[in-house]
């Protein structure tokens, strides 16, 4: 995490009018973090951030959105609505942080807060090219479940690193990251939020696979090739290169838990389905006996506590289109719950390992989070 810029502070108020919109307003850009879309609607009226954040309400530091992230109560979110001549719902669906769940829980007057150290998800660059169909040079930030994002309409990779030099990715020479990105977003369309969770324990197991290089495939290797400078930078363009394996195994995994849900996962089943696993282990050249060892590990924890058939438990529909109970031992989470608090497993990338498949004590990751 970069060193905290200098801290702008606003005076409290005591009385408010209401709050008019201002002459000049911006686009949406879906998922924009809302200390992204003040300040670019602060600029489009030529105002300063601590000329603007008093019109929202009382407040105290006030930080670059690069860094951190601001957060509103119900009080606060009026008067931005006011500002922009919305209504609050318009307002709440493209800025994530705006819904009730995220609001302050403070009151009843106008009140935000920026703090350094929030924990909302992760802070995004937004596409460049998407910003400025939407009529902005500012740079844009998205708040993310993930610490990346998959501009599919101008085949670019976006992360969370703020540096200048830190651009987008281009993906034109791999066009495998954009069908593996098609492919995660339909299984979540189709299993709804167990497929997130899936998708979370793969991405897991396929970050222990990147954590030990005796494991990983080669076709990581040569994806590290295609993307240029980036490429040198092994914990930033992992989630890139890990990509396809991840979404190939989250919708194997998929196929288990149906079965498994449903209360046809037979102990042979289970065993082939392991054997299938450990064949496209193969294909991809890894050491299969080794590297399915974290598989084992999540199979053994998506089990059902009780042996004994529950007549209260939920039972996914037959087809592979239609959604599927979240699997013990996952709980329900917030739509933008970050992945790695999703997953039951406990790899990152870029931590150290040590035994019995646990990272190891003092093990560094990916940060950057909002």
């Amino acid at each position: 995490m970069p060193k905290a810029p200098r801290k702008k502070r606003t005076r409290t108020r005591t009385s408010w009018r209401p709050a008019r919109a201002l002459p000049r307003q911006v686009r949406f850009i879906a998922g924009e973090s809302t200390g992204s879309f003040a300040r670019r609607l602060a600029a489009e009226n030529g105002l300063q951030p601590e000329e603007f954040w008093p019109l929202v309400g009382d407040g105290d530091q006030i930080f670059d959105p690069r860094y951190s992230e601001a957060y509103l109560n119900a009080a606060a979110l009026d008067r931005l609505a006011g500002l922009t001549g919305r209504d609050t719902a318009t307002l709440q669906w493209p800025l994530p942080n705006l819904r009730a769940h995220r609001l302050l829980d403070t009151g009843p007057g106008p009140v935000w807060r920026w703090p350094w150290d929030a924990t909302s998800g992760y802070l995004v660059r937004a596409c460049e090219l998407c910003a400025h169909t939407k009529g902005t040079a500012e740079n844009a930030y998205l708040i993310s479940p993930t610490t990346w994002q998959v501009c599919t309409r101008h085949h670019r990779w976006l992360d969370n690193r703020r540096e200048e030099h830190a651009a987008s990715i281009p993906l034109h020479t791999l066009p495998e990251i954009i069908q593996a990105h098609q492919r995660q977003l339909t299984l979540e369309r189709r299993l709804g939020e167990s497929g997130r969770v899936l998708f979370a324990d793969a991405y897991a197991i396929a970050a222990y696979w990147w954590n030990l290089p005796a494991l990983s495939p080669p076709a990581w290797r040569k994806r590290q090739n295609h993307i240029g400078p980036a490429g040198a930078d092994d914990v930033r363009c992992a989630p890139l290169v890990l990509y396809p394996e991840a979404v190939h195994l989250a919708e194997a995994m998929a196929a288990r838990e149906r079965r498994r849900l449903r209360g046809t996962l037979t102990p042979t089943q289970a065993g082939l389905w392991l054997h299938h696993v450990a064949g496209f282990l193969e294909d991809w050249r890894m050491p299969a006996d080794l590297a399915i060892q974290p598989v084992l590990l999540w199979a053994a924890r998506h089990q059902d506590p009780d042996p004994a058939p529950r007549q209260t438990s939920p039972r996914p529909a037959r087809g592979r289109y239609r959604r599927l109970p979240l699997p013990h031992p996952h709980t329900t989470q917030p739509t933008d719950t970050t992945l790695p608090e999703l997953s039951c497993l406990p790899w990152q990338i870029g931590e150290l390992l040590g035994s019995s498949l646990s990272p190891a004590p003092g093990g560094w990751t990916l940060t950057g989070r909002a």
